[in-house]
């Protein structure tokens, strides 16, 4: 037994040491640099996908590079093309092209129409194709035949020479997804049919695997032919990684149904690709009510992802492509550049919202948490991974309908240790064609962002906001520390 004195000593040491472990973990400590691949988007990058360039013909009345400049476009997705002229004006103008790859390339020389040569055959000796391209002659290719391989890379020398940047593949499947889905019976060529004899196993038994190798093959002879990393994406449905062969990919373009149309998955999904060292874009395919779009682009950017412009869209059921106006959504897209330096450079830190669980947590102690928990509002904290002093930037986003005022609580010691000295509020601003042609002229666009101090009230280590509605969806909090 420990004499009285010796006791009550150890007790304060333990009490001393119980307060230390308490010392608050700070954004800037659970924010962690994100390793994205060479070629992905920047957190500030609007990416915009002309499917192919237009105008399409004389009745055609969309231009690509005029539209993606009235949405302050960065880098363009997805494009069907071979023409190098449309690709060295892309490069002349400052984007980032990225042109699509499919199983359905045509033959050579380039410029052919015809998809016969080096095509997947089934057992019956037939070409074949998916089955929504029925009737369109357009017969998918065999990764394991020299022909096929040819013409695959004779499009990336073609892209790459004048100048394109990347590739986007759809259908990065090819032949095994026939398979995968009991579409088809394939592939038995007779360059399948040898590979997979010496091998002792039948055809439809190779065709996994040689789906891999042709895409690491095309990949390291693209890095070899441009001399630098050439990065490489593909359509991971939703977001998937696990899907084979998206994980072969640097990073996704996945287009997002309605049913996955909500902050808490877009987060969780971008969290998933940033862990796995990919980034993610997404694409709306199927709904037009302008204002869920409008949230879903800036649930994307505040969750560190980006979003296509909503235009040249694929809508399904025998519909004409979507083409979403400057109007609708260019205020979204001016605002990204607006606030890139509060985007490019920040990770990660903090994810809540109003109708967060904290009856078995004290929400006081969270770096952030909402006066009420009814409605629908979401909060995402950026900072830069290990700094002290920089300031941290908060992304607020109402998902109601009917966008209201609404409180918000900071633990300010969650940001800094020596507390926030002020905090600044950014909102996008509605649309005005003349001030958002001049930003795109002369590369200014800090007017397409307003900006308001907002008060606050102290209570202990809490702050206390009233936020206005934000009318755009979206609000940037930026927070200064105490110097």
């Amino acid at each position: 037994m420990f004499p009285r004195p010796v006791l009550l000593c150890i007790l304060y040491c333990l009490v001393a040491a119980g307060c230390a472990s308490q010392k608050w973990l700070t954004v800037q400590q659970s924010a962690h640099q994100a390793k994205l691949p060479p070629g992905a988007p920047r957190y500030s990058d609007v990416c915009f996908s002309s499917r192919w360039e237009r105008p399409r013909d004389a009745n055609d009345t969309l231009e690509t590079f005029a539209a993606a400049k009235s949405f302050h476009a960065t880098y363009l997705n997805w494009v069907y093309t071979t023409n190098p002229n449309f690709i060295r004006k892309a490069d002349s103008l400052g984007y980032k092209l990225q042109v699509a790859l499919t199983p359905t390339l045509p033959d050579l020389p380039l410029g052919s129409t015809s998809n016969r040569q080096g095509r997947v055959i089934n057992k019956q000796g037939e070409k074949v194709t998916a089955p929504w391209m029925k009737g369109w002659s357009n017969w998918w290719g065999c990764v394991n035949h020299p022909a096929f391989q040819a013409s695959y890379f004779a499009h990336i020398e073609a892209a790459l020479n004048a100048g394109a940047h990347g590739f986007q593949v759809d259908d990065p499947a090819m032949g095994f997804l026939l398979l995968r889905n009991k579409w088809e019976d394939i592939c038995y060529c007779e360059f399948c049919q040898k590979k997979a004899d010496s091998l002792g196993v039948l055809p439809t038994e190779i065709q996994e695997v040689s789906v891999k190798e042709f895409h690491q093959k095309m990949k390291k002879r693209a890095t070899a032919l441009a001399d630098r990393e050439v990065p490489f994406s593909s359509n991971n449905f939703e977001g998937d990684w696990e899907l084979f062969p998206f994980a072969e990919f640097d990073f996704g373009i996945a287009e997002i149904p309605e049913r996955r149309a909500n902050p808490e998955f877009i987060y969780s999904t971008i969290r998933e690709a940033r862990r796995l060292g990919k980034a993610q874009v997404f694409t709306f395919s199927n709904d037009r009510r302008d204002w869920l779009v409008q949230k879903m682009i800036a649930a994307t950017y505040a969750a560190g992802g980006n979003m296509l412009v909503p235009w040249d869209v694929w809508q399904g059921g025998g519909k004409d492509r979507y083409f979403g106006t400057p109007k609708q959504y260019a205020p979204i897209y001016g605002f990204v550049r607006a606030i890139a330096p509060w985007l490019d450079g920040y990770e990660d830190a903090f994810y809540a919202n109003s109708q967060d669980e904290n009856r078995y947590v004290d929400g006081n102690s969270l770096p952030i948490s909402f006066d009420n928990y009814r409605r629908q509002f979401h909060a995402f904290a950026r900072a830069k991974p290990n700094t002290t002093n920089a300031p941290v930037v908060v992304h607020l986003l109402d998902w109601h309908v009917l966008m209201e005022p609404f409180g918000l609580k900071l633990n300010e010691r969650r940001f800094f240790e020596n507390g926030i000295a002020s905090i600044e509020l950014l909102t996008p601003v509605e649309y005005n064609e003349s001030v958002h042609e001049q930003a795109a002229q002369d590369g200014d666009f800090s007017k397409l962002a307003a900006s308001q101090i907002i008060d606050f009230q102290r209570n202990g280590e809490i702050l206390h906001l009233k936020l206005p509605k934000l009318e755009l969806h979206w609000g940037v909090l930026i927070l200064r520390p105490k110097q």
